[in-house]
């Protein structure tokens, strides 16, 4: 398996898991009235603040690195004898 295999798996679960959640907060609005209309007006809310201080402290890593790629390293593999 390579790892773009593996990279499009888990983007198709997460993809998945996020269309899970959006429809049904759709279904539990429609079914329980206002109390649901409530639980998707906090899902809504509670995900624009955490995605803007997510994105906050992004650019403050960003900037902090001035902008520079991150340098990965590949630790080498040993084999035991």
């Amino acid at each position: 398996m390579t790892t773009s295999t593996i990279g499009k798996t888990i983007g198709s679960a997460i993809g998945k898991g996020a269309a899970y959640t959006a429809h049904g907060a759709i279904r539990a609005a429609q079914g329980t009235g206002r109390f649901g209309q409530d639980v998707v007006l906090g899902a809504t809310e509670g995900y624009a603040s955490k995605a803007s201080e997510l994105a906050a402290a992004r650019a403050a890593i960003a900037a902090e690195r001035g902008g520079k790629a991150i340098k990965v390293t590949v630790s080498k593999r040993r084999v035991a004898a």
